[in-house]
């Protein structure tokens, strides 16, 4: 059930008025126990406004005793002008609550506004250093594999040497037995397989080398996810921001539409004190000449 009604606030401003107290937006508030100003300033106006006045006009004059008209009168007068500079202080203390509440809301946009730019801010730099990250990642990972590819083009080469070399030492043991003098030839093709083995375990050790260059690889593509979900959650950070400030906005606009209603409220309860007094004078003027022809 809403809080604030215009029931609730009518029941509240006619308590505050039993109490010898004046309905103001504060004390309305008080009474409620919560409520928004902008919800119980219209309400506050509307139970105002439908409050019986007491207009000099409503006094039926009696011609025979024109003096006592004429104090009911004066009072009466007297009394709507007292009523209207009660309302006009009511409203003017319910446009300063209005104003201080649009203020407050003013700071928090403020307040939200800096709190924004540091999260714009902190997404930048995180986005910045994400593609640091990415394209270092890349960098290392094509220097690895162009390095691979050398090694596997030259393990290749010199395995081709090496079959090529193996194959000339079986010819030539076969021919060994044959041919004496092929000996030395062998002994010529023997540190071709030292040299097979020193590439195969070149190859070996670039192996390893890429194996450990694809493990950095993953732990920096497993940092990069960790900065992109940071980086998400900083961004739905910087849209929920973006509401609370739009929301503080609007209400701002509405506490200044509020208080410029406060204004005009203000303007028209003087002018009706002024046409009040007005009235006083005319109703004054009308009793004088009546006491003047019952003279």
């Amino acid at each position: 059930m809403a809080l604030v009604t215009f029931e609730s606030v009518a029941a509240a401003a006619e308590a505050i008025s039993r109490e010898g107290g004046k309905p103001s937006v504060r004390s309305v508030i008080a009474q409620l126990g919560g409520g928004s100003p902008n919800a119980v300033l219209p309400l506050l106006n509307e139970w105002k406004s439908g409050r019986v006045a007491v207009r000099s006009a409503d006094i039926e004059l009696d011609p025979r005793i024109g003096q006592i008209v004429a104090e009911l009168v004066t009072r009466a007068s007297d009394q709507a002008a007292k009523s209207a500079e009660e309302r006009a202080a009511d409203v003017q203390a319910d446009a300063e609550t209005v104003a201080e509440a649009g203020r407050e809301a003013e700071l928090r946009a403020e307040a939200l506004e800096g709190q924004l730019e540091k999260a714009i801010q902190t997404i930048t730099l995180k986005e910045r250093a994400l593609e640091d990250a990415q394209a270092a990642a890349a960098i290392e990972a094509k220097n690895a594999q162009d390095k691979a590819t050398a090694l596997q083009n030259q393990l290749s080469e010199e395995r081709s040497r090496a079959d090529q070399a193996v194959q000339a030492v079986a010819k030539a043991e076969v021919r060994l037995e044959l041919i004496p003098g092929l000996q030395a030839e062998v002994e010529r093709l023997k540190p071709f397989e030292q040299q097979a083995a020193v590439l195969s375990a070149n190859l070996d050790s670039a192996k390893a080398l890429i194996d450990d260059l694809k493990a950095r690889l993953s732990e920096s593509l497993a940092d990069a996810k960790h900065a992109h979900e940071e980086l998400e959650k900083v961004r739905i950070s910087e849209r929920s921001l973006e509401q609370t400030v739009l929301g503080a906005a609007r209400e701002s606009q509405q506490l200044a539409a509020q208080l410029n209603e406060s204004k005009d409220v203000i303007k028209m309860l003087r002018d009706a004190e002024k046409e009040a007094r007005d009235e006083t004078k005319e109703v004054r003027a009308q009793l004088a000449k009546v006491q003047a022809r019952a003279e």
